[in-house]
């Protein structure tokens, strides 16, 4: 009767290691946390922006969170000196607009909703901008544990 058990509990736990070594990694909620980590390197600079107010998605309807984040991607940093900073700047930028992994629930879809353009978006100063912009990114990431985890 113990060996059974034991038999079981050893076939059970295998198949569960097996299943979760397959799904690999979340790129998508790696690649999301490292965006908190980037918008975070920008606030500290944001006094090296230009105050040029830029395009800040707020109150993103459900499904349209791409479409919003891909607004904040096409924002325009501009450093307001040379120097140091502005390549720091530069490169956070860059950073950012790296393309986002597709969530596995997406990759087949054809349809999308129709989200507001990024030119109806009020216009905020960099600061206000980046907030915004970690605010969308913590909802993605909420939604996105919510819908793989079941939470």
């Amino acid at each position: 009767m113990e060996r059974t058990v034991i038999c079981l509990m050893v076939i059970f736990l295998g198949t569960v290691a097996h299943k979760s070594s397959l799904q690999g990694p979340d790129l998508l909620l790696i690649r999301l946390h490292q965006l908190i980590d980037i918008v975070d390197d920008l606030k500290m600079h944001v006094n090296d922006l230009d105050p040029e107010l830029l395009p800040a998605p707020e109150d993103v309807k459900r499904h349209c969170e791409l479409s919003a984040f891909s607004c904040f991607q096409k924002a325009q940093f501009k450093p307001t000196a040379a120097g140091d900073n502005e390549e720091k700047i530069n490169v956070l930028t860059k950073q950012l607009r790296r393309k986002l992994p597709l969530p596995k629930a997406r990759r087949g879809q054809k349809q999308r909703p129709t989200c507001p353009s990024c030119d109806s978006y009020e216009k905020k100063p960099p600061r206000e901008f980046l907030e915004r912009l970690k605010s969308l990114i913590q909802k993605m990431i909420h939604q996105h544990r919510s819908r793989t985890h079941g939470l």
